[in-house]
């Protein structure tokens, strides 16, 4: 600013008093906290209202009004001749104007204690700047004191209501709307919580969320609902704060709910790596699958906690296209670079599967070369869809072998005998013709449905190309029962 504007310097004959300069310059300085049991009582050793921080004139103009106008019954007022008659201040005009009126025994002059407070700083206000700004002791005029009161709306009047507003906020229409938010903040607090606790109920249980028809009157909500029903069944504060909410600030969406997991999984996260903090530690990898079986890759960090307590804590989870090297690497260098963690602090890597696939590799069980599918475990009896029979097949009869001794294993050393003659049974059962008979003759045949299946799953794939695969499936099955 002081490129564009030159400034006039202040010199002190253009002050009132030394004082004055003073308060110019303070009012420059750093905000401090004000100390309200210091502030001078005489009117004329009082800094303006102005020159205090805002945020700190409301608390001495509380404590001003709580202390009274200075009025002094008690003292000798001095006189001064006015008009050839020797004048001096009356204390009866106290009981008078008891609210407002004071009087400096510093420079023997009277103010008003309500426009020192809540008046702005005009030049030639209406109704008397003696009582402000100037200084009033023209005690042979005393209907200057009621000249200043003035009208309902005078300047005087409005510093009134400033001031009795001030002391009763409570009535106060910004106080209300305080108190009301205030109060909405504590209900929307109360549901939040709720809210949170039944979706930590249900992480906790592993149960699903979602119901088939979410409305007010179904039967089948979903737990997360239900769960928050019952809560208010149980809870009149929560249910009195869920039956006024409106609807749409129930905070019962299903993006709200994915939010509000996310904002748990943020937090447990960032706990375990400041419990984790400096130290070293391992990872233990294994491939997953969600719901639509597309692959995944879990994380989970082995550590010694502060408490010297061996820990496993998961991490995260990442979605990967493949289990190749490549995308199992860059899925891991994800991790890290997201939480911040150390490649220098790794210690160890376990991933599930790695030795029966080495011992694959040896035994000649498992071809190795690029494309060709590497994965050697047996799937659930629950997957059942999107090819999972085909490719329990074929990992059955490559690890053939090491299930046939996996099970002689059981039979022999097991200490549960149902598991012992449950073993013997499957044993005697794939060792035989029939069974390996049927597991090759199935191998052709879901082969051949595996790429339609895989093929019809595409996204491109369009009608005339699905129906053209339909029935190159079926010419290549009847060819297999022509040739038996």
């Amino acid at each position: 600013m002081d490129k564009f504007v030159i400034r006039k310097s202040c010199r002190p004959q253009d002050l009132s008093s030394a004082q004055d300069l003073y308060l110019i310059q303070d009012s420059s300085s750093k905000h401090g906290r004000v100390d309200v049991n210091n502030l001078p009582s005489d009117p004329r050793l009082r800094k303006k209202i102005s020159f205090y921080h805002p945020n700190d004139r409301n608390e001495i103009r509380r404590y001003y009004l709580q202390k009274k106008p200075c009025q002094r019954y008690e003292h000798d007022f001095p006189q001064t001749k006015i008009g050839g008659l020797m004048r001096r201040f009356n204390p009866k005009w106290f009981k008078e104007y008891e609210s407002w009126l004071e009087y400096s025994i510093e420079k023997i002059v009277a103010y008003c204690l309500y426009c020192y407070l809540f008046r702005q700083d005009v030049i030639k206000q209406s109704g008397g700047d003696s009582f402000v700004t100037k200084v009033f002791n023209s005690w042979n005029k005393k209907e200057k004191l009621d000249q200043h009161v003035g009208g309902v709306n005078s300047a005087h009047n409005q510093a009134l209501k400033d001031g009795e507003n001030l002391m009763k906020q409570n009535q106060h229409i910004q106080s209300v709307f305080v108190k009301q938010s205030n109060q909405d903040k504590i209900e929307y607090r109360t549901q939040l919580n709720a809210i949170v606790d039944c979706i930590r109920f249900l992480l906790h249980r592993r149960l699903a969320f979602r119901g088939h028809d979410e409305s007010d009157d179904s039967s089948d909500k979903g737990n997360f609902l239900e769960l928050l029903q019952f809560l208010a069944g149980h809870n009149d504060v929560f249910n009195d704060v869920l039956q006024k909410t409106p609807k749409n600030s129930k905070l019962t969406h299903p993006d709200i709910q994915k939010y509000i997991v996310n904002a748990v999984a943020y937090k447990t996260t960032n706990a375990i790596i400041e419990d984790l903090g400096s130290e070293f530690f391992s990872i233990l990898v294994d491939e997953s699958r969600d719901i639509s079986i597309k692959e995944q890759l879990a994380v989970v960090l082995h550590y010694v906690d502060k408490k010297g307590i061996v820990t496993e804590r998961f991490l995260g989870i990442v979605h990967v296209a493949d289990t190749s090297t490549l995308s199992l690497k860059a899925a891991i260098e994800f991790l890290f670079y997201k939480y911040s963690l150390s490649l220098s602090r790794l210690r160890g890597q376990g991933y599930d599967g790695a030795s029966n696939m080495q011992e694959a590799l040896n035994l000649g069980e498992l071809e190795s070369g690029q494309g060709l599918n590497q994965e050697t475990s047996l799937k659930r009896a629950s997957d059942t869809c999107w090819g999972s029979h085909y490719r329990t097949i074929l990992n059955l009869i490559l690890m053939f072998s090491s299930t046939v001794d996996e099970l002689e294993m059981i039979e022999k050393d097991n200490l549960l005998s149902e598991q012992r003659v449950e073993a013997r049974s499957i044993l005697r059962l794939i060792l035989s013709f029939d069974f390996s008979f049927a597991l090759h003759l199935m191998k052709n045949i879901l082969g051949i449905t595996n790429e339609l299946s895989i093929a019809l799953q595409k996204k491109n794939q369009d009608i005339v190309n699905a129906m053209t695969l339909v029935k190159v499936s079926k010419q290549r099955l009847q060819m297999m029962r022509d040739d038996e």
